[in-house]
């Protein structure tokens, strides 16, 4: 009897630490009811973390958006920038000029060899020219030599040594009393021979010849070759700066 008493007690015990550590309504009562408005305002509470993380993510794309716009366009700025300055250079890269004039081919092919030998693209060209020998003091209107003979007779009579009888295709019969290179000259002794009742009268002279002339072209990026020797030179040979010949 007294073991069972004791049993008994003992259950009262754990039962009573038990509800003490539990209490009697959460194992067996109903659960506890929350009010409508509480419930609405705890749903939102819980909707309105997503809202501001829709709102975030939205701000962030139209943010991206208008970055990525910016960027665009600086780019665009600069690459018209990049355009306007950096220009394509369309500048002709050559220098040239003109050797001349030379009198003698072979001269002229020498020359040629001599610039040719330093990269500069050369070519001879030639061309038919008047040479200006001076003005001829003659006396004409003669219609045969023998009229001619006798004129140059009278000259000699009266000092007038220096002439002789012209006969070829575009003068006949024709006394020259000289070519000379200044007409001052030329017109002090036609004055002369006029007053000794002689028709003198004066005529420049010229002669066809064929004269050279040798084109050269370089580079612009090194500097001009002057390659005419003295001797050239002083032949009156020159190097004349010139345009260049479209390519």
């Amino acid at each position: 009897m007294k073991a069972f008493f004791a049993l008994l007690l003992i259950l009262n015990i754990a039962f009573a630490v038990f509800q003490w550590l539990l209490p009697y309504e959460q194992l067996f009562g109903e659960p506890r009811k929350i009010p409508l408005a509480q419930q609405l305002q705890l749903l939102d509470d819980a909707e309105s973390p997503s809202v501001g993380q829709s709102e975030i993510a939205s701000k962030i794309e139209v943010e991206t958006d208008a970055l990525a716009e910016a960027v665009a366009r600086v780019e665009k700025e600069l690459e018209n920038e990049r355009t306007r300055l950096v220009t394509e250079d369309n500048s002709d890269k050559r220098v040239c000029y003109t050797i001349g004039p030379i009198t003698d081919r072979a001269r002229a092919i020498e020359i040629s060899g001599r610039y040719g030998g330093k990269q500069v693209k050369t070519e001879i060209k030639s061309s038919l020219e008047k040479q200006y020998l001076g003005v001829m003091v003659y006396i004409g209107g003669h219609d045969s030599r023998q009229e001619a003979e006798r004129t140059a007779e009278r000259l000699s009579s009266k000092g007038i040594n220096d002439h002789i009888i012209v006969d070829n295709q575009t003068q006949k019969n024709v006394i020259s009393l000289g070519v000379f290179g200044l007409k001052r000259n030329a017109d002090r002794l036609r004055e002369r021979v006029a007053g000794l009742d002689f028709n003198a009268q004066t005529e420049a002279r010229y002669r066809e010849r064929t004269i050279f002339w040798l084109y050269g072209e370089q580079s612009s990026e090194s500097e001009m070759l002057r390659l005419l020797r003295e001797a050239e030179t002083s032949d009156g040979i020159s190097q004349i700066p010139t345009q260049c010949l479209p390519t």
